[in-house]
C-alpha cells in the first residue's frame, strides 16, 4: 500500500510539473551578488578591474540543478569617467523530472559618472537574447505506465498525447539600472530590474505567457578599522503571484592586502536560513552557501536545502590605481 502510494503521489507531482497553468522555477541565486549578469543588466562591465569571469552553481533540493557562467569587460579610458561594459551570460536549469531551462543572453551598459569626482555614479543596462524550455519525455512517468489496479509501473514506452510541445524558445529582453556611491571606506550599491519583456510561451500543454520578473537589491560595504569589513546585501523579486525576500551579510578579515576570507549568514524569508564561507585571493573569489531549510521558517520541511558554489576572477590592467571604482579605474 505504501509503495502504490509513493508512485501514486510522484505521478501527481509529475503531473503538477508538466502542467501548462504552472509556472516553471525562474533561474535564480543565493549567493546573487556573485552572479550579476543573472541579477540585473545594468551591473554588466560594473567591475572593480578590467574584466570579469564569474560560474556558480547551484544544487536544490535533488531535484534542480542550476549552472551558469558569464563574462564581461570595461571599456573605459583613463582621461574618462564614464565608460561602456559589454558582457555575455548562460544558464541551464535542469530538474530530475525532465524539465530544462536554457538562457543564452548578450549585454551592455553604460556607467555615468554623476558629479564628476568619481564618487557617485548611476547605470544603465540592457540584455537581449534566447530562452529555451524543454522536456525529455524519456525522463517522465505517465499515468498509463500505471496498472490502475496493482498500482505497479511499467517501464515500458509510453503513449500519452497530453504534450501539445516539449521544445519552446522565446526572444528575452531586460533592462535594469544601478545607482552606485563610493567615499572612504564605505560603499554601497542600489539597483533594480525588469526582467522578461517580451514575454514568450512556456506552456507545454497549452500556451502560457511567461511573465516579467521585477528585481530590487542592494549591497554595501563598510570597512571597520583596516583588516575587518562588513558586507551587508539584499535581494527582492516578484513574479506573477510568487515573491522572494533574501537578506545577509558577510564579516570579513583581511590577513594582507589582497587575501581575505569571510564568513556569512542571512534568510529567505517564509523558507530558510542560510550559511556562507568564503575566500579572496588576488582577483579570485571563491565561496560555498547552503540553505537550511526547517519547519521554524519553511513549510517545506526538514531535510529539504540548497547548496551553492561560487566562483569568480576580476583582472585589471598591471598599471591599474587606487581607488579602484566600478567600471571606470581600468588603465590600457
Amino acid at each position: 500500500m505504501d509503495r502504490n502510494f509513493t508512485r501514486i503521489a510522484v505521478l501527481l507531482w509529475i503531473t503538477v510539473c508538466c502542467s501548462g497553468q504552472l509556472l516553471a522555477q525562474d533561474i535564480h541565486y543565493t549567493q546573487f551578488y556573485d552572479s550579476p549578469l543573472n541579477l540585473n543588466p545594468a551591473l554588466t562591465g560594473h567591475i572593480e578591474g578590467k574584466y570579469r569571469v564569474n560560474a556558480i552553481n547551484r544544487t536544490q533540493w535533488n531535484i534542480y540543478n542550476t549552472l551558469s557562467a558569464s563574462f564581461d569587460i570595461n571599456f573605459g579610458k583613463p582621461t574618462q569617467s564614464n565608460s561602456w561594459g559589454l558582457g555575455a551570460v548562460i544558464a541551464n536549469d535542469r530538474t530530475s523530472g525532465g524539465l530544462s531551462t536554457l538562457e543564452v543572453l548578450l549585454g551592455a551598459a553604460y556607467h555615468f559618472n554623476v558629479d564628476g569626482r568619481e564618487i557617485n555614479y548611476i547605470s544603465g543596462g540592457v540584455q537581449v537574447g534566447l530562452m529555451q524550455k524543454r522536456i525529455d519525455r524519456g525522463g517522465l512517468s505517465f499515468e498509463n505506465q500505471f496498472d490502475p489496479t496493482s498500482g505497479e509501473f511499467s517501464s515500458g514506452t509510453n503513449v500519452e498525447t497530453g504534450l501539445t510541445f516539449t521544445d519552446l524558445i522565446s526572444p528575452d529582453l531586460r533592462v535594469g539600472i544601478t545607482w552606485s556611491t563610493y567615499i572612504d571606506n564605505f560603499n554601497f550599491k542600489l539597483g533594480a530590474a525588469y526582467l522578461h519583456l517580451l514575454g514568450g510561451n512556456e506552456g507545454f500543454i497549452t500556451e502560457s505567457d511567461l511573465p516579467a520578473r521585477l528585481v530590487a537589491h542592494a549591497e554595501a560595504k563598510a570597512m571597520l578599522g583596516e583588516s575587518i569589513f562588513l558586507r551587508p546585501h539584499v535581494l527582492y523579486m516578484t513574479q506573477a503571484q510568487a515573491s522572494q525576500l533574501n537578506f545577509g551579510t558577510h564579516l570579513g578579515y583581511s590577513f594582507v592586502e589582497n587575501m581575505a576570507v569571510y564568513i556569512g549568514g542571512g534568510m529567505r524569508s517564509d523558507d530558510a536560513i542560510i550559511a556562507i564561507l568564503g575566500i579572496e585571493f588576488v582577483g579570485v573569489r571563491a565561496s560555498i552557501s547552503r540553505d537550511f531549510t526547517n519547519t521554524l521558517v519553511s513549510d517545506v520541511g526538514v531535510g529539504f536545502g540548497s547548496t551553492e558554489i561560487a566562483l569568480s576572477y576580476t583582472g585589471a590592467a598591471a598599471n591599474r590605481t587606487k581607488p579602484l571604482l566600478p567600471a571606470i579605474r581600468f588603465f590600457d
